[in-house]
């Protein structure tokens, strides 16, 4: 007879790559590892693995149970977390994933606070520019600063995020200062490269109409970050979130632009998977999270 935790073990095996690190994070030994392997192996009449003094690997019967098993496993863990949630003293683990700049600006700091607060709760966070498939990947939590089209998703809003152009004054010095978005041909553009795709079409407003204005320049990034470098290196005109330049636009080290023909915003959420009912302590992260962003109301807004 097949055991569930059996296939949990095995879902743990693939996912470290590895029988002693199981054993070790289970406090059991390797040859207690395998043998419940094999023994699943037996019971299911098939081989699961191929085992080499370097690695394993899946054979494909392995493949087609691990990606069934797994959704199993994680429905175990909600269902483990959801328990703990309703407790007076929360416990369990909460998986986030965030963008670079998010997790840079203040999230980063806004979680490890939460940790503080909160001794019984892990955080497991993962920051990356990749749209994660939160169910696919058994995420409890993304944060995501877009428009968000996915319906199979829960989105709360946290904060919503002003975009500003700016430039260093000697850039402006030296090329002149934009007076109308027309002008902007004229400059070199610092263009911001999403998902292979070029965000080269700027969004601005011409006698209360949003206009998308194309502009050109040298210089592509997938990173917010490197793209403010670029611009405070004197390369070029960028069109940013106020939160990535807010300090050097308080210093004058870079200088905000054409203000009055930009009103681009994108709401940060907190997006979850409808399946996922969120629990107590997921909840309450949240809530810290968007009281954090709003204490740096002006960084945002």
């Amino acid at each position: 007879m097949v055991k569930a935790d059996d296939m949990v073990l095995f879902v743990q095996v693939v996912d470290e790559g590895s029988f002693s690190k199981v054993a070790e994070k289970m406090s059991l030994t390797n040859s207690v590892v395998s043998k419940r392997i094999a023994k699943l192996e037996k019971n299911l009449n098939t081989q699961l693995l191929y085992r080499s003094t370097r690695k394993l690997s899946l054979t494909d019967a392995g493949r087609t149970l691990y990606d069934k098993a797994k959704i199993a496993k994680l429905a175990f863990q909600e269902a483990e977390d959801a328990v703990a949630g309703y407790g007076e003293d929360m416990r369990g683990t909460i998986r986030i994933t965030m963008p670079v700049v998010s997790a840079n600006l203040i999230l980063s700091e806004s979680i490890a606070e939460f940790c503080e607060q909160h001794p019984e709760i892990s955080v497991d966070l993962q920051i990356t520019n990749r749209l994660v498939d939160l169910i696919e990947e058994g995420f409890d939590l993304a944060i995501r600063t877009a428009e968000l089209e996915d319906s199979s998703l829960i989105a709360r809003r946290l904060i919503d995020s002003q975009w500003v152009i700016c430039a260093t004054p000697d850039y402006l010095k030296q090329y002149g200062i934009p007076q109308t978005p027309e002008e902007l041909q004229y400059h070199e553009c610092l263009v911001y490269k999403f998902d292979n795709t070029s965000n080269n079409i700027w969004p601005l407003y011409i006698d209360g109409t949003e206009q998308l204005m194309p502009v050109q320049g040298r210089f592509y990034s997938n990173h917010l970050s490197a793209i403010k470098q670029a611009t405070l290196s004197d390369l070029g005109v960028a069109f940013l979130p106020q939160a990535l330049v807010y300090e050097e636009i308080q210093q004058n080290t870079l200088t905000q632009i054409l203000q009055r023909f930009t009103r681009k915003k994108l709401g940060m959420y907190a997006v979850y998977p409808k399946a996922r009912q969120p629990d107590q302590k997921l909840k309450l992260l949240v809530a810290h999270l968007r009281d954090s962003l709003h204490r740096k109301q002006a960084y945002y807004c």
